[in-house]
């Protein structure tokens, strides 16, 4: 692990030598430069003397005991308060053993009895260049390991280096990785304190190893948080014994991350296939609360939707229902919906998003005094639930009651926000659904409107027309952000309504032709979308007539949807919309009612497009690739559609049923 350098006193050696008897030290010197060419030899006769001439590339002093003024040792700790690493030898006479001893007490590094001039220079610059030697190697050493430290520590991974079963150096980076203290991962065996139980054996094999590994591991940190890791292995010798570095990358938010974004995938795929393959409002309750509820943290998942009371019934439940029950979710009355912090009431009543952490409200609840907060409380304790999360429902401005999800583990925000992403998907399929149902219900709630609103498209090409004309829309179809209409005019010439649609910013003209004594006209309008506005709203477009600047609107509505909040919410992006009759009325069972309950969205847009834009008579007033472009499909998938809506029919006509496709 460690790198030391080579270094020898073979480069030149700047020596100070201190004593107060000038000529003895005059021959010193002077036998010095004889035995050791490579010294640079510096003399001082005082310890003032030898302070003066201590410059920073001397690299040892070698004083005499007996001075006048002040001693050896006293010179000797004056260097050692400004170089404490500095080599110092002492000068000794014969039979000063414990004067010698007391020096190497004081801090010296060796003492040299001082006999004749020859054997005194011929043992100084023994113990000199041993002295100096030394230092420089530990100095190299200190300075390589030094490096070393820099580098390790400036590495943002953890690093420790293990051997003979223990960790012998960690960096920074790991004691922020993991929470311990340097100690703690130096005291104990790091595998057993910091990996996960799982990952154990693995990694002590790794570390057993000769060949560098590369694992993807788990640990658990001080916490108890448990984080992913890719652990990179190698061996190495550090001061001639082998041993293990390890390196150990957190991994944490990239598993995270790819597991959200196949769990994103995996969301997607789930809720398509819900779209497509279920049409009642029961069907896509129980399809979304089966998906949520096949995670094994969910304890249960339900869908409540308004009764007519005010209350919530269940739509779907996924799980262990009991918990509903015993909270009064079910059963509460006005006043508990009122008061409760039970979270699917709480988001019931007042809208948006609730989550409550059942431990939390068991220590502190919001209403400690009402009967009700302990009822829901200790009912969710009783079931296991630690966490739960209620989404109202509400798509279009129409409130459809809510989605509840109680689970184990911890509030997350990443699953808030995934439920909060469902619970929207899941209102735009009720209101599909329940738009589905309302074609073919045996009773309906019939709404007229007069809507005067000039920004309305339809509403624009009618006031384009002029009062003498009527406008009479017979299909809309969804075309993002704008809407497609085929309608027919009375009133005006082709040539007008050629002209009124090209005059209109924000309508673009489709074809254009006379029949009898009507004229038949496609074209698109960007937003406002009235059509889709009244489908978002949960009601089916039966009829709109445009004459005098007003359109009448008659639309179909679930009977058990009130009709304020629709027109409330039509009214959130159109002017002047008033609800002119509302009456309930009861639609005979007919084979119409049966084949649209068995035809998609598409099936039913292509047969009916084809219609409206004589695909079905001859001569063809229409190709199959024009009522394609029309819809906005292929012509292939065009005529797909409309052979299986065909099937459809006709399955309906000579056996009863609707075929499959």
């Amino acid at each position: 692990m460690t790198e030391t350098t080579d270094e020898t006193s073979a480069d030149p050696v700047a020596v100070l030598l201190v004593d107060d008897n000038r000529d003895w030290l005059t021959l010193v010197v002077q036998r010095l430069h004889e035995e050791a060419p490579d010294f640079d030899v510096r003399a001082a006769n005082s310890v003032d003397g030898a302070l003066d001439r201590l410059t920073d590339d001397v690299e040892c002093v070698v004083s005499d005991y007996y001075m006048p003024g002040r001693t050896g040792i006293e010179l000797l700790a004056a260097v050692r308060e400004d170089r404490p690493d500095l080599p110092f030898l002492l000068f000794t006479g014969a039979g000063n053993e414990g004067l010698a001893s007391s020096a190497l007490s004081a801090g010296a590094d060796d003492y040299i009895v001082k006999t004749s001039v020859d054997d005194s220079a011929a043992a100084l610059a023994t113990r000199v260049r041993t002295a100096v030697d030394k230092h420089r190697t530990e100095r190299a050493l200190a300075e390589s390991e030094a490096r070393y430290r820099t580098l390790v520590e400036s590495v943002r991974d953890a690093i420790f280096v293990a051997r003979d079963g223990g960790v012998v150096l960690v960096n920074d980076a790991a004691t922020t990785l993991t929470g311990y203290d340097r100690a703690a991962l130096l005291a104990d065996d790091i595998v057993e304190t910091v990996v996960h139980p799982d990952d154990r054996v693995r990694v002590r094999d790794a570390l057993d190893l000769s060949a560098p590994q590369s694992l993807d591991i788990r640990i658990r940190t001080r916490d108890g948080e448990t984080r992913h890791c890719i652990l990179d292995v190698d061996h190495v010798v550090d001061d001639g014994l082998p041993g293990s570095i390890g390196v150990l990358r957190d991994i944490t938010a990239q598993v995270h991350h790819q597991r959200r974004l196949e769990r994103e995938r995996d969301t997607k795929e789930a809720i398509r296939e819900i779209l497509v393959r279920q049409s009642s409002r029961v069907e896509v309750a129980e399809a979304f609360c089966r998906y949520i509820g096949s995670d094994p943290d969910t304890t249960v998942a339900w869908v409540g939707e308004r009764t007519a009371g005010g209350g919530l019934d269940p739509l779907a439940v996924e799980g262990d229902g009991s918990y509903l029950r015993a909270a009064g979710v079910l059963d509460a009355d006005a006043a508990a919906r009122r008061d409760s912090t039970e979270p699917s009431l709480t988001a019931f009543r007042e809208g948006g998003t609730t989550v409550r952490t059942v431990g939390a409200e068991a220590s502190h609840p919001g209403s400690p005094d009402a009967d009700s907060d302990r009822r829901w409380v200790e009912a969710a304790s009783a079931a296991g639930i630690e966490t739960a999360v209620a989404v109202s429902l509400r798509y279009g401005g129409v409130d459809y009651g809510v989605l509840g999800v109680y689970r184990r583990g911890a509030d997350d925000d990443r699953e808030r926000r995934r439920f909060e992403e469902l619970a929207e998907t899941l209102g735009y399929a009720l209101s599909t659904a329940e738009s589905r149902e309302a074609l073919v219900a045996d009773e309906v709630v019939r709404v007229r409107l007069s809507v005067r609103d000039g920004g309305a498209g339809v509403l624009a090409v009618g006031d384009a027309l002029g009062r003498d004309a009527e406008l009479v829309v017979h299909t809309v179809l969804p075309r993002g952000d704008s809407e497609r209409y085929f309608v027919t005019v009375r009133g005006a010439t082709e040539a007008a309504v050629t002209d009124a649609l090209a005059s209109l910013d924000g309508v673009t003209p489709g074809g254009v032709v006379a029949e009898d004594e009507v004229v038949r006209a496609q074209f698109d309008t960007a937003a406002p979308s009235f059509g889709t506005a009244i489908a978002d709203a949960g009601g089916v477009l039966q009829r709109v007539v445009v004459a005098a600047g007003e359109a009448m609107v008659v639309v179909d509505l679930p009977r058990r949807r009130p009709a304020g909040p629709f027109v409330e919410a039509l009214a959130a992006g159109f002017d002047s919309v008033v609800m002119t009759a509302r009456n309930h009325r009861s639609v005979e069972s007919d084979i119409g009612a049966s084949v649209l309950a068995g035809l998609t969205d598409r099936q039913r847009e292509s047969l009916e497009v084809a219609y409206r834009t004589g695909y079905f008579e001859r001569p063809k007033r229409r190709s199959a690739a024009e009522v394609a472009e029309a819809i906005g499909v292929s012509r292939s998938t065009f005529t797909q559609h409309l052979r299986a809506a065909q099937r459809k029919v006709f399955a309906e006509l000579f056996d009863g049923e609707p075929g499959d496709v």
